[in-house]
C-alpha cells in the first residue's frame, strides 16, 4: 500500500475513533443520544471500509454495534417526548425484531413541532422528526451490512424501512408528490416540499431492497412504481456539491445493480445518471473557489462531493468495474484531493463551520478518504 494511502487511512481511522468515543459507541464518556441518522449511515459504511482496508475486524464489529445503537436510540421516541417506546408502535419484543418498521428519527436535539405550534422555518432545522433522504441513507448502510455479514436480517430491515416510507408519498392534482419531512410517527407532514433527489433516492433504494429481498415484492413493487412515476422525465443535474455527491453515489449503485443482472427502469439507468452527474460537475468545478477561508465553506457538503467522486472512480479501478466511461472523472481527482487536504489541515478544522458540526464533518471526510481504497462499501 503506498505511503500516501496509508497516511489517508490513518487520518480516517482517527476521525472515526474520535467520533465513536464522542458518541458513546466506545469508551465511557460519550453520549449515545448524539446518534444522528445521516452521520451514522456513513459511519457504518466507513467502518466496513476500514475493516477491509486495514484488515481489522474490530471496525466490522463497530459497524454492527453502531447499527444496533441507532435502532435502539432512533427507533424510539425522543427522550423529551411525552410518548415512550418504539415509534413503530410495536410491543418491545416484536419491535426489536423489526426496528425499522416505523422508520427512524433524525436525531435532532429538539423534539418535533407539535401539531398546534406555528411553523418556524429556521427552528424546524433543529427539530426532530423523519427525513426521507436520511432513511434512504440508512437503507444503504443496512444493505451493505447484509453484504458484509451474509446475514439476511439486515436486508430485511432495509426492506421494512423502505416500506415505511410509503407514508411520505401523497397525491396532489392527480400527481404523486413527496413530503420532505414528517413527524416521528409518520402521521403528518412537518415540511411539505419535496427534496430535489428524493424520488430518485427512493427508486434506487427500493430497487436495491427488492433485489436483496425478493420475498418483499408484494409491498415493494407498488412503492417502486410510485417512485418511478415521480422520476419519469426528470433532469437530476444540480450545482449543489452534496447533491452532486449523492447523484454520483446513485450512479454507482445503479451501475453495480446492473452489473449484477438487475433489470433497471429507465429513470434509474446508470448512463442517464452519469450524464446528469457529468453536467453537474462541469458547472460546479469552474465555480469552486479554493481560496475561500474555512469559515465560508461547508466541509460535509464539500466532502460529500469528494466521496461521490472517490467511490465512483474507485470502483472503476477495481477488478469488478462498471460499464460506464468515467474518463471525465479523472481530471477532477486533483480537485478532490485539494478539498480533502484543505480539511485535513488542523487550522481549518478550528473554524466554526467544522466545530459546529464536528460529527458529520469528520465522518464525511473519513468516508471520502476510505472510498479511495474501498469504494464498494459505499455502493
Amino acid at each position: 500500500m503506498p505511503d500516501s494511502t496509508k497516511n489517508r487511512l490513518r487520518h480516517a481511522r482517527q476521525f472515526i475513533d474520535d467520533f465513536a468515543e464522542r458518541t458513546g459507541l466506545t469508551g465511557k464518556g460519550g453520549d449515545p443520544q448524539r446518534r444522528y441518522l445521516w452521520t451514522d449511515a456513513f459511519a457504518v459504511q466507513t467502518c466496513f471500509g476500514l475493516a477491509r482496508a486495514l484488515d481489522e475486524k474490530a471496525y466490522h464489529e463497530l459497524s454492527l454495534k453502531l447499527i444496533d445503537q441507532v435502532h435502539e436510540t432512533l427507533g424510539r421516541f425522543h427522550p423529551k417526548d411525552e410518548r415512550e417506546g418504539w415509534i413503530s408502535g410495536l410491543p418491545e419484543e416484536e419491535a426489536r425484531k423489526h426496528p425499522t418498521a416505523g422508520g427512524l428519527r433524525i436525531g435532532k436535539e429538539l423534539t418535533e413541532r407539535k401539531e398546534e405550534q406555528a411553523m418556524d422555518a429556521q427552528l424546524e432545522w433543529e427539530r426532530d422528526g423523519q427525513y426521507f433522504h436520511y432513511l434512504t441513507r440508512w437503507c444503504n448502510a443496512l444493505l451493505q451490512a447484509a453484504e458484509e455479514t451474509g446475514k439476511d436480517q439486515y436486508a430485511h430491515w432495509a426492506a421494512e424501512l423502505m416500506l415505511a416510507t410509503k407514508n411520505f408519498i401523497y397525491e396532489s392534482g392527480g400527481e404523486k408528490r413527496m413530503y420532505w419531512k414528517m413527524s416521528t410517527d409518520l402521521s403528518r407532514p412537518l415540511v411539505p416540499s419535496m427534496g430535489a433527489h428524493d424520488p430518485l433516492e427512493g427508486l434506487v433504494c427500493t430497487l436495491s431492497a427488492l433485489y436483496a429481498v425478493p420475498s418483499k415484492e408484494e409491498g415493494l413493487r407498488p412503492l417502486m412504481k410510485a417512485f418511478r412515476t415521480m422520476c419519469a422525465g426528470q433532469d437530476w443535474a444540480t450545482t449543489d456539491a452534496l447533491g452532486i455527491g449523492g447523484l454520483l453515489l446513485n450512479t454507482l449503485r445503479t451501475a453495480l445493480l446492473e452489473s449484477e443482472g438487475a433489470t433497471l427502469p429507465e429513470p434509474a439507468d446508470p448512463e442517464k445518471l452519469w450524464a446528469d452527474s457529468r453536467r453537474s460537475l462541469q458547472i460546479f468545478a469552474p465555480q469552486h473557489n479554493k481560496d475561500l477561508p474555512a469559515e465560508r465553506r461547508l466541509p460535509f457538503r464539500e466532502c460529500g462531493l469528494t466521496l461521490g467522486i472517490r467511490a465512483l472512480y474507485g470502483i472503476e479501478q477495481s477488478p469488478k468495474g462498471t460499464n460506464l466511461n468515467l474518463e471525465a472523472l479523472k481530471p477532477l481527482l486533483s480537485l478532490t484531493t485539494e478539498i480533502e487536504d484543505f480539511w485535513l489541515e488542523s487550522k481549518n478544522r478550528s473554524a466554526s463551520t467544522w466545530t459546529g458540526h464536528r460529527d458529520i464533518n469528520a465522518v464525511t471526510l473519513a468516508a471520502s478518504l476510505v472510498a479511495e481504497k474501498e469504494p464498494r462499501v459505499f455502493g
